[in-house]
C-alpha cells in the first residue's frame, strides 16, 4: 500500500475527472471520493434546483470525514471533485498541511465543446447526475483556472 496522501483532481465538468479517478483508485490503490455519485445514490440523478446547494454541502461533508478518517488509517485518497476555485484549492492545501500529509494535484484538460458533448452524452446514461447546457454555461462561469503559482501535474482528456 502507498503512503497515504491526498490526490486530487482539478478540472471543469466533463473532462474525464471521474474517469481518471477510476484509474488512480486501482493503480495506487486508494480510495475514492466522486460526489457525483453520492449525489446520485441520495438525491437522485434531477435533485431539485433550489435544494442542490443545501444537499451538495451535506454531501461534501460526510465524504470529509470519511476521506480524512481514511488517511488516518493510512489509506491513500483520490477526491474527484474538481477544486473550481483558487479558495477551494488553497483550504485542500491547508487540510493537506493540518493532516500532514503530501497533496498532488491533478490538473485535467479538454477543449470546452468536448467537455459539453461528453456532458450530454453521460446525460442519456442511468445512474448520471443530470446537467443541462444551461447548468453547465452558469457553472463555467464559476470555474477558475490554475493560477501560475499552483503546482499541478497536467492529465489531457
Amino acid at each position: 500500500m502507498p503512503e497515504p496522501g491526498i490526490h486530487a483532481l482539478h478540472g471543469f465538468i466533463g473532462l474525464g475527472k471521474t474517469t481518471f479517478a477510476r484509474h488512480l483508485e486501482r493503480t495506487l490503490p486508494g480510495m475514492r471520493f466522486t460526489p457525483d455519485e453520492w449525489m446520485v445514490a441520495l438525491y437522485g440523478p434531477d435533485p431539485p434546483e433550489g435544494l442542490f446547494p443545501v444537499s451538495f454541502a451535506r454531501v461534501m461533508a460526510v465524504m470529509e470525514a470519511q476521506w480524512t478518517r481514511a488517511l488516518e488509517l493510512g489509506v491513500p485518497v483520490i477526491l474527484d471533485h474538481g477544486f473550481w476555485t483558487r479558495a477551494g484549492r488553497d483550504a485542500l492545501r491547508a487540510k493537506a498541511a493540518a493532516l500532514n500529509v503530501p497533496l498532488t494535484l491533478y490538473a485535467l484538460t479538454l477543449p470546452e465543446e468536448e467537455a459539453l458533448r461528453r456532458v450530454r452524452q453521460r446525460n442519456l446514461e442511468a445512474g448520471a447526475l443530470f446537467i443541462t447546457s444551461e447548468t453547465f454555461a452558469l457553472f463555467r462561469a464559476r470555474f477558475e483556472p490554475l493560477g501560475a503559482d499552483e503546482a499541478a501535474a497536467v492529465v489531457e482528456g
